[in-house]
């Protein structure tokens, strides 16, 4: 009996460094996935066009959050088109939550991000972030030719600027709806607004793919793109009022995720 005892608490002690590893990855993992559920917003603005979409116009979707099968969370995104003294103007909002409960652990996530564009161009863009008792916010305009950030964390704030010449599209664009053929590629200097810095993304139109929503065929791009923080793939189509995306697989340094549109209202290339 003894001799068990032993072997039983050895085989615990190695098993012990392995459980607190997953569990204290399993909070990044969840972060990434709710940077996923901001990479939504990545297909909303570039590939817009704004001056075919009328005032008034809306555009509604819901998408189911997944990490290894289980579906950890939800998002709704809405976006629409509005006049602004003249200019073409289109404003995005997205809701994000993800919550996980288990028995020696539980993650809580809510996030509302915002952003506004004018002309092809992204002018403004806020996020605050709930995630287990902490607060972020983190807002940001295009003024005098520089993109200029506050971030505002459990209280303490920085800023930031980045020169609009230093990039060519943030993540609330979508410059892959851009290229012209399937199998063309493009790298773009991006102002990420997750990581709130500029990397450089490559893309890549693999192919074209019917995808199944609300019991509609909807004809995507399935595109791959990578930076140095992420690795995604996107099933991405093109609505009246903007781009959505049909589903993205990505994957980060510490996690995988699937984001899959499981509703939407607006009006799409599709077959009935």
């Amino acid at each position: 009996m003894q001799k068990l005892n032993w072997r039983v608490s050895r085989i615990v002690s190695r098993l012990r460094p392995a459980i607190f590893r997953w569990f204290a990855s399993l909070r990044m993992k969840c972060f990434l996935l709710f940077l996923a559920a901001l990479l939504i917003s990545l297909g909303i603005f570039r590939s817009i066009d704004v001056f075919s979409a009328l005032p008034g116009e809306k555009a509604e979707a819901e998408y189911a959050v997944y990490s290894r099968g289980l579906r950890v969370g939800e998002l709704r995104t809405f976006t629409s088109s509005m006049p602004d003294g003249g200019r073409k103007s289109l404003k995005f909002t997205g809701n994000t939550h993800i919550n996980i409960n288990l028995l020696v652990y539980s993650y809580h996530l809510d996030s509302e991000e915002e952003a506004l564009l004018e002309e092809k161009e992204t002018v403004g863009y806020q996020r605050t972030t709930r995630e287990n008792g902490h607060t972020c916010q983190v807002k940001g305009r295009l003024e005098n030719g520089r993109f200029l950030l506050t971030i505002d964390q459990d209280g303490a704030r920085r800023a930031m600027n980045v020169k609009r010449g230093e990039y060519d599209h943030t993540t609330m664009d979508c410059p892959e709806l851009g290229l012209r053929h399937e199998g063309d590629e493009a790298v773009f200097r991006v102002l990420d607004l997750d990581t709130l810095g500029v990397v450089p993304r490559k893309y890549r139109w693999l192919r074209s793919e019917e995808m199944t929503v609300n019991g509609k065929r909807i004809i995507c791009r399935v595109i791959d793109f990578q930076d140095p923080n992420k690795k995604c793939r996107r099933w991405i189509t093109q609505g009246e009022v903007g781009a959505l995306i049909a589903r993205q697989d990505g994957k980060g340094k510490s996690g995988v995720y699937t984001l899959r549109m499981t509703r939407f209202n607006s009006a799409f290339k599709a077959e009935e």
